[in-house]
């Protein structure tokens, strides 16, 4: 009896046409999972809602009499609610009520990057309600879900993060909880130091919030293949602080009167909780075969130059850069050259 109110309530129909409904949406699921499956390139993951929704017509249910819920949106309340995984291609329909309940009806672990990726993108979702249900959702299943399923899925969120403007600070701190899982960690910085990914130098700086990376970060900056992000690990244990983006910008006035200014990124910073051998990480540095990273070498020489005591170690280096092909170190050496003869 109870079944049949249930039923009766989401809509459903009794007995044969209940069992035409459940195939119907076995088949919805399975066309939304090879959706889903189809690709984890993070250049991707952002393009899995449209395709779930164009293709499987999972669109705006509810008509304008808030009261008529409509014979499409109460077979897909009551689909959502009991058919196996349907949840897992639901989470991208278009209707912000049936987003609502399969987030949650959602299930660990989180089978595709995709999911993972919409998941996230559910926390900064536009309708209060499919916010909330998210945030239940995402402590559910993360656990759950394998470093190789998420680290695809952080790698195109972790660049956007500071422009997703409709989640409260739980939602970046969600996100940042899976940076300090060690399995997830581990494998993003085996993609730091070993593949070309020009995205992985904002996941570093990203990375660099929390302090459990301090004790990797001159692994990265010896054998990260990309010099930018080499760069900011020599920057990181020279200037012995971790730099990232708030995602706010201020405005700094180059002439008022004019009305001429410019627009600059806000950024937070903490110390780091390691100490470094500068002269090592310099003496590194200026045989780096990137001018990048030996312009910020000529730089620490700059900022050091007043140590006497490591007047000799800093020479030598200097002696390295001081033909320097790149005009930019040429010039900050001849600097150094010219302070140190003054004093």
């Amino acid at each position: 009896m109870l079944s049949k109110l249930f039923g009766w309530i989401l809509g459903r129909k009794p007995s044969s046409q209940g069992d035409d409904t459940s195939k119907k949406y076995f088949y919805v699921h399975e066309q939304g999972q090879k959706i889903l499956r189809s690709t984890n390139n993070p250049d991707d993951l952002n393009k899995m809602e449209g395709k779930i929704r164009s293709n499987l017509n999972l669109h705006y249910r509810w008509s304008s009499d808030r009261d008529d819920i409509g014979k499409a949106a109460r077979e897909e309340l009551w689909a959502v609610q009991n058919v196996p995984d349907l949840p897992l291609v639901f989470m991208f329909h278009g209707d912000g009520r049936i987003r609502q309940e399969a987030l949650r009806n959602l299930k660990g672990p989180l089978p595709t990057s995709a999911n993972v990726y919409g998941l996230s993108w559910r926390l900064n979702d536009w309708v209060p309600q499919v916010n909330q249900a998210a945030y239940g959702a995402f402590e559910r299943t993360m656990p759950q879900t394998s470093a190789e399923v998420i680290v695809p899925a952080l790698i195109a969120i972790l660049p956007h993060i500071n422009s997703w403007g409709r989640w409260p600070p739980e939602g970046p701190k969600a996100i940042n909880s899976l940076l300090s899982r060690p399995d997830v960690a581990a494998k993003l910085l085996g993609l730091i130091s070993t593949t070309r990914e020009p995205r992985l130098g904002e996941i570093f700086r990203e990375l660099s919030r929390n302090d459990w990376i301090d004790q990797h970060i001159h692994h990265v900056f010896l054998t990260a293949p990309l010099p930018h992000i080499r760069t900011m690990a020599l920057d990181i244990l020279l200037s012995q602080r971790a730099r990232w983006p708030t995602g706010k910008t201020v405005k700094v006035w180059i002439d008022r009167s004019m009305g001429q200014y410019r627009t600059e990124r806000v950024f937070c910073e903490r110390k780091l909780s390691i100490s470094a051998n500068k002269i090592e990480l310099l003496s590194s540095g200026a045989l780096d075969n990137s001018a990048m990273v030996r312009r910020r070498t000529a730089d620490g020489l700059i900022a050091l130059r007043h140590h006497r005591d490591l007047r000799d170690e800093l020479d030598s280096i200097v002696g390295i850069l001081q033909n320097d092909p790149n005009i930019g170190v040429r010039n900050r050496v001849e600097f150094y050259v010219r302070k140190q003869a003054e004093t």
